[in-house]
């Protein structure tokens, strides 16, 4: 098979298009020679938009110090950092208020941890998804207030909650926001509102997790307190705020943030200290995990971070905050287990939930359109992100999905690159067609009443087609970027130690993809039910060539599946991504992404 018809539109097993991303060799070459790069990093970098010395620099060895801006630029940073440090200064009593994801557990534990290092307690308060929602509530409101608490800080919402935060300070106590979500054109009455996505700041830096936001809190703070000379008045230690990069590289992947510029720089820094094992909960979660091999983004974002966001699921999401800021064993390793269990249960859940959800696209006719919808009776409410990322990577199309109870909706979206989710719900909410909604580029939740569901979908769909490149943005969501054309012979553990320097890996910088044409089935098995794994050789079938294994995951239980499990002797063409054998790191397997027949 050559390279244009591989490239073209052939039916695959996704049915995608494949694009080989060509570079000149003299631009190749030119990268090798002044950075001493291999050859295939070189083309990533460039396939990435990464051509002059200082992105490369600032790309493979990505620093704080060159990228952190400063904090004080965010809007409402100075008076913010100086409340809470007259509040640490008067040792008011704190609460933190969270959300119960794992970009709340974390911006809440760095918190927490920072205060505790200046000698501070603090208290941390995560609502119950099921009983008060997302976000602040007055009740909740009430009862920290009289308990005593002078200040609370929000993390990772509040943005939108109006009538709780003019209530708090209403009664006399103020209430700083430290989020990430997309702000409306009206703030709330807080004391002050720290979010790069609000429509008056300018921070250059808008891609960033609540708890990348926190970092900049607390090292405005720290600077204030030095300025002050706190910390030779009090005879402590200044906190190492570097030691907090674990949970803001965790909450950065978790939250889907691009893994570029200051993410990558905490992604970069924070697994390092993931990998010393330094937080207790961490080191403690990735045991009952059963990680036993060094911790990539992957790891973060696909086996600790579904455990810790299970809490918040089940209407649990404390667990999480409490594991990740404790430093006692025994508090650290019942939360672990506890999120362990939750999550076996929530795997269970979104199982039976799936296929229901399903079933209703196919019976509204749904899947053709520009927006994939879903809707059911009491759904569980914390599966439906996951759900809602299922069916939009099925589709490759943004997706909602409701669960409806007594009249009202509550529902998650995701979207592809392109469409601005969260923009578009906040503007549904303005306009009176939901209750509740916000999010930022890629997600979002809202409340709704039933029969306004029809109307919320029916502007959506509206919205999306007066965008006058909404197929351009629906046709590259159906391109499948290749970096390189390699050959079967090359996949070895030189070439996967070649692409370290191009980590971490994730959203804005996922992993080089390749690809392997006309290559032989030797061989083709199932495994663990729902994997198909496939060895090939190069070209024209001889037991003296190398073979490699292959892996095709959740393969099973579709055409394209049965076909290739009977494809023993055919020709094959692949895309996909390297990884260390599981078993043994010495050999490398090709993980498939997408696969199509030769004929």
């Amino acid at each position: 098979m050559n390279n244009e018809k591989n490239c073209g539109t052939k039916s695959s097993y996704k049915n995608l298009h494949w694009e080989l991303q060509e570079q000149s060799e003299k631009d190749v070459l030119h990268f090798v020679q002044k950075f001493g790069i291999s050859d295939i990093i070189a083309k990533v970098l460039l396939n990435r938009g990464i051509s002059d010395a200082e992105s490369v620099q600032n790309f493979l060895y990505p620093k704080i110090k060159n990228l952190m801006p400063n904090p004080f630029l965010m809007k409402d940073m100075d008076k913010a950092a100086n409340r809470i440090v007259e509040s640490i200064k008067a040792k008011e009593k704190i609460v933190i208020y969270a959300d119960y994801d794992v970009d709340g557990a974390t911006s809440s534990a760095v918190l927490k941890r920072f205060f505790y290092a200046l000698g501070l307690e603090s208290t941390v308060y995560i609502p119950c998804r099921f009983k008060e929602g997302y976000g602040p509530n007055k009740e909740a409101f009430k009862k920290l207030i009289d308990k005593g608490n002078d200040l609370i800080i929000t993390v990772d919402c509040g943005t939108v909650a109006f009538e709780p935060i003019k209530y708090a300070q209403d009664r006399g106590v103020d209430v700083i926001i430290i989020d990430h979500h997309l702000a409306q054109e009206n703030l709330p009455e807080s004391y002050a509102i720290v979010n790069p996505n609000r429509l008056d700041d300018d921070f250059k830096f808008k891609d960033i997790a609540a708890v990348g936001v926190v970092f900049f809190v607390i090292t405005a703070i720290r600077s204030i307190l030095r300025q002050k000379g706190y910390f030779q008045e009090k005879n402590i230690t200044e906190p190492n705020i570097m030691e907090y990069l674990d949970l803001v590289a965790l909450g950065t992947v978790c939250d889907v943030m691009p893994l570029t510029g200051i993410n990558r720089a905490f992604v970069q820094h924070g697994l390092r200290l993931i990998n010393k094992k330094q937080n207790l909960g961490l080191k403690v979660l990735a045991e009952c995990a059963n990680i036993d091999i060094k911790s990539e983004s992957y790891h973060l974002g696909y086996i600790l971070g579904p455990r810790i966001n299970a809490g918040g699921r089940v209407g649990k999401g404390y667990l999480g905050s409490i594991l990740l800021s404790t430093d006692s064993y025994q508090e650290a390793y019942d939360s672990a287990r506890s999120l362990e269990k939750y999550n076996q249960q929530r795997k269970s859940i979104e199982s039976i939930i799936l296929e229901q959800v399903l079933a209703n696209i196919r019976k509204n006719n749904f899947e053709e359109n520009s927006v994939i919808l879903a809707y059911g009776e009491d759904w569980h409410y914390g599966v439906l992100g996951i759900l809602a990322s299922k069916i939009k990577e099925k589709y490759q199309k943004p997706a909602l999905i409701i669960s409806i109870n007594d009249g009202i909706g509550k529902g998650s979206a995701r979207s592809i690159k392109g469409i601005d989710i969260g923009k578009n719900i906040t503007i549904a909410k303005e306009k009176g067609l939901l209750i509740e909604g916000g999010g930022h580029e890629m997600a979002g939740g809202f409340s709704i009443e039933e029969e306004k569901i029809e109307s919320f979908y029916q502007f959506l769909l509206a919205r999306i087609l007066k965008n006058n490149n909404h197929q351009e943005i629906y046709q590259q969501a159906k391109v499948l970027k290749i970096d390189a054309l390699i050959s079967v012979g090359s996949v070895n553990s030189n070439l996967l130690s070649a692409l370290k320097i191009a980590e971490p890996f994730g959203q804005g910088n996922e992993k080089p993809k390749f690809m392997i044409v006309d290559a032989i089935i030797c061989k083709v098995w199932t495994m663990a039910v729902n994997h198909i794994t496939l060895v090939i050789k190069d070209g024209i079938y001889d037991d003296s060539s190398k073979s490699i294994k292959c892996v095709l995951f959740n393969g099973t239980g579709n055409k394209y599946g049965s076909a290739l499990l009977r494809s023993t002797g055919k020709k094959i063409s692949l895309v996909g991504n390297l990884q260390p054998n599981f078993f043994n790191e010495d050999k490398v397997d090709f993980i498939i992404e997408d696969f199509s027949f030769d004929e």
